[in-house]
């Protein structure tokens, strides 16, 4: 009776041994066909098994989150390529207009020898123009490339930035003078501390300025505020000339992107001065943000850690 029993367990437990081999090697031949099918394309599809081996189920997962990383990557690696047939794109149109431009006048002054001397001078002002613009936007694609490309840390230090941002606006005074226009100043009587790369905040307060001047001239005012906050203090720059349209704000920040239906032709730029500040605000452990009423005012602000 023992034996017989003995044989009855030991058959049970072959059974049992080769059902749980059998559903092993159809997990294995799960996975090696959704691996298939992954490999060829469809990049969804993720393992599903049910293994009564926490083993097979941790291999799985694993397997799962290494699909999500790839997948990522991919996408990522699309976006890029993207961004950079796009930025190859408006690199080439935004160089060649001033440079078609440039010849163009310096051809007219070597051909044409009925131009007055008046003339000349003229076409030689306006030639100047178009070089300083071919000069501002190549700094501007090296500043952006260097900016992104650099992993470096700022130095940063403790600057008053009420003294510096009055040092800042001292340098646009021929520009506000141009304009016509007497920037409202908001700034307090007392030192505000931040923790700063100097270089750096010279460059965003002086990228924010000049586009209020550039978009903001109509509106006849150009302000800069300071405010304090429990962490940060915040630099607000506003105008008040056409502003930007809601569907236009999340993208002000992108590379290249200049509103072009809320902006004058005639005065946009390369669209990578915003694109800057908001780089080299962040490296500085800051936040940067944008309103706007059409119409009525436009603020970008920037905060920085208290020093």
């Amino acid at each position: 009776m023992l034996a017989l029993i003995l044989v009855i367990i030991l058959i049970l437990l072959c059974c049992f041994i080769f059902l749980q081999h059998r559903h092993l090697i159809n997990e294995i031949n799960r996975i090696t066909q959704t691996t298939e099918e992954i490999r060829t394309g469809n990049h969804n599809l993720r393992y599903r098994l049910h293994a009564p081996h926490r083993t097979i189920e941790n291999l799985g997962g694993e397997l799962n989150r290494l699909i999500d990383y790839f997948q990522q990557t991919f996408e990522r690696t699309q976006f890029l390529e993207e961004e950079r047939k796009r930025m190859i794109a408006s690199i080439s149109h935004d160089l060649r207009t001033p440079l078609t431009s440039l010849l163009g006048y310096i051809e007219a002054m070597r051909c044409d020898h009925s131009l007055t001397d008046e003339e000349k001078h003229k076409f030689i002002e306006i030639a100047a123009d178009k070089g300083n613009a071919l000069l501002e936007r190549l700094q501007e694609f090296f500043e952006l490339a260097k900016s992104e490309a650099d992993d470096s840390q700022p130095e940063l230090h403790k600057v008053n930035v009420t003294d510096f941002i009055q040092e800042v606006l001292l340098g646009f005074y021929p520009e506000f003078q141009k304009a016509a226009i007497t920037p409202a100043i908001h700034i307090p009587d007392f030192p505000c501390f931040v923790m700063a790369d100097r270089a750096q905040l010279r460059r965003v307060l002086e990228n924010l300025l000049s586009n209020a001047l550039r978009y903001g001239q109509e509106g006849k005012e150009i302000g800069i505020a300071v405010r304090e906050e429990t962490d940060f203090v915040w630099v607000d720059i506003w105008d008040r000339g056409q502003g930007i349209p809601a569907q236009d704000l999340p993208r002000v920040f992108e590379r290249f992107y200049t509103g072009e239906t809320s902006r004058n032709a005639s005065l946009r730029g390369t669209g990578l001065g915003l694109t800057i500040a908001k780089n080299l605000v962040e490296k500085q452990g800051g936040r940067i943000t944008v309103s706007s009423k059409p119409g009525e005012i436009t603020v970008f602000s920037f905060g920085l850690n208290k020093g």
